[in-house]
């Protein structure tokens, strides 16, 4: 990959960081916008719940929607629309109007994360594809490792509300230098809306789709309630639970990077197989580590670096299924991302509301290899077609 077209994906990483960003920072201040706006933690919460949820739209029914129209125009408008968001955000004195940015920002960065993640793809060569999508899948995981910490502190010192100032202005450089640099593409062949709809009845694809909600349930169980979790089981303070959630942003980063490279050297079948089996032996095991401080830190850099990697080759795979419906597959692995998050977040809940916290990690492990069953019979189907076209051949 030459100079020119690493900085072009480096770009299109960037403007996933700052969606990332005005997702999770709002985790770290949800406490100073319930007191300013005078309402509960829990409706606060609600600014979260909601983004998820807008974002699985933006990520399913509006690359749908805009699938014929030229990729480049629909990246600039998506990111364009991701910064009037933030702009209301920064107005919002009232909890509708903060609601209504969220959503706006959410349905514009959904849009914008597939057709940047496929648009890095296409711009790259075969054999760095990986690489090239697991680079705007490192500048989402970035944003978890820097957005919360950087906006919290942010909110020390300054009105909430010129945080999103602040990701607006970063975000209007980015969207100058995608507009000045960027190649043009031509939007997919079209395709009526129910056709796209049908792509999910191929088996294959919709067993591998089935891991991505399988995969991202069990993380986020655990990653939603690490805090309470680790208070109560490790007996870790606010200071050290911080420097835990640090380590678990890093390695997730490090994961997503490797990967990229991981896939490009062995390909996905490995890579996924071996990340989503890694992933659920260190769920399973914070249920013993959790009595040491230092086991705790193990268990979660390997958690952190095996759940991410997983996240780049999982993403290859699916679009190798049917390549010249990418971004539909893209919108739709996006989308169930967030429908796991939200359902994880939501079985958490329960689990620590009515059965106890201690069995959530294990139960977590569960669900991932749930997922790592759902790949294997993907794989499977896929081994089984691709022999079937070889002897038709």
């Amino acid at each position: 990959m030459n100079k020119k077209l690493n900085l072009n994906i480096f770009l299109l990483a960037l403007g996933a960081f700052v969606t990332g960003t005005a997702e999770f920072v709002v985790s770290g201040i949800l406490e100073i916008i319930s007191v300013d706006l005078d309402i509960t933690i829990a409706l606060a919460g609600q600014l979260i719940t909601v983004y998820s949820l807008s974002y699985a739209i933006g990520a399913l029914v509006l690359v749908m929607l805009t699938a014929t129209f030229e990729r480049k125009k629909v990246l600039l408008y998506s990111i364009f629309t991701f910064i009037l968001g933030n702009i209301i955000a920064c107005f919002s004195y009232d909890y509708a109007l903060l609601m209504i940015s969220r959503v706006i920002m959410a349905m514009s960065g959904g849009l914008y994360i597939v057709v940047a993640t496929n648009y890095a793809a296409q711009i790259s060569t075969p054999e760095k594809r990986g690489g090239a999508i697991a680079t705007v899948i490192t500048g989402f995981t970035v944003s978890l490792v820097l957005g919360v910490p950087i906006g919290t502190y942010l909110a020390a010192y300054v009105d909430w509300r010129y945080i999103f100032l602040i990701i607006a202005f970063i975000t209007v450089l980015i969207l100058y230098f995608l507009y000045k640099r960027l190649p043009w593409i031509k939007g997919n062949t079209p395709l009526p809306f129910k056709q796209q709809i049908q792509i999910i009845k191929d088996k294959r694809l919709f067993t591998g789709l089935l891991t991505t909600v399988f995969w991202i349930l069990g993380y986020t169980m655990v990653f939603a309630y690490i805090s309470p979790l680790l208070g109560t089981t490790a007996g870790l303070s606010i200071e050290m639970i911080s420097v835990v959630l640090f380590v678990l942003g890093t390695f997730a980063f490090i994961g997503s990077r490797f990967g990229g490279y991981a896939v490009d050297k062995w390909g996905p079948n490995r890579t996924i197989s071996i990340s989503l089996f890694i992933h659920a032996m260190a769920l399973f095991s914070l249920t013993f580590t959790t009595q040491s401080t230092i086991g705790v830190f193990i268990t979660v850099m390997v958690w952190g670096a095996a759940t991410w990697t997983t996240t780049p080759a999982k993403q290859f795979y699916l679009i190798t299924l049917k390549p010249d419906s990418s971004e539909t597959i893209l919108s739709f692995n996006t989308a169930l991302m967030n429908v796991g998050m939200t359902l994880g977040a939501a079985f958490g809940g329960i689990i620590i509301q009515y059965i106890s916290i201690l069995y959530l990690s294990w139960i977590s492990g569960l669900f991932v290899v749930l997922a790592l069953i759902f790949i294997t019979c993907s794989f499977h189907l896929n081994k089984i077609k691709s022999t079937n076209v070889h002897i038709d051949n």
